[in-house]
């Protein structure tokens, strides 16, 4: 348990002390994340986190990273109903997780970096942003997005001091 609150604390400093409202090309490290596979309207979100929660703690695992919503196409790719995102943590590798829940593996990689601070509703306003500097630095869009929410209690932020980390693999072109 020590360790656990001790990984969060460092997570939330390392958090605050990203820069902001600047895209960064950096490396990642891989990991090991458990996840609820979701498909369809992102207004979906809050109930499938609501589902996620749940069966996450009472497979009594344990988070190693913040909460994320990693999205594996673009309403500008398809249709609404063919959208394809997954809710999860990072977990140790050795994490036992069972139905209904998966286990993926995010391999290393060079990501853009963007902090986001507003209301989740208005996250997909930055996206132009990132893609625009991806674009002048060389550098192609090359997997899925990851949005890592970094406020431990959402419910308890005003909405436009919500932090949201946005993570795009990149490749050179």
């Amino acid at each position: 348990m020590k360790k656990t609150i001790y990984v969060l604390i460092v997570i939330s400093v390392l958090a605050v002390l990203l820069p902001g409202q600047e895209v960064l090309i950096q490396d990642t490290a891989p990991f090991t994340y458990a996840y609820l596979e979701c498909r369809g309207s992102y207004q979906q979100i809050p109930a499938k986190i609501g589902l996620f929660m749940p069966e996450f703690f009472k497979q009594k695992l344990m988070p190693a990273g913040n909460f994320f919503g990693m999205y594996l196409n673009s309403p500008a790719e398809v249709k609404e109903e063919e959208l394809q995102w997954r809710l999860g943590f990072p977990v140790a590798a050795d994490a036992a997780v069972a139905a209904p829940l998966l286990k993926g593996e995010c391999l290393a990689t060079k990501i853009a970096v963007y902090l986001y601070v507003g209301p989740y509703e208005k996250v997909g306003d930055a996206y132009g942003k990132i893609f625009a500097f991806i674009d002048q630095n060389g550098y192609k869009a090359a997997g899925p997005t990851i949005e890592k929410y970094l406020d431990m209690d959402p419910t308890a932020m005003k909405p436009e001091d919500l932090r949201t980390e946005i993570n795009i693999p990149v490749l050179k072109k």
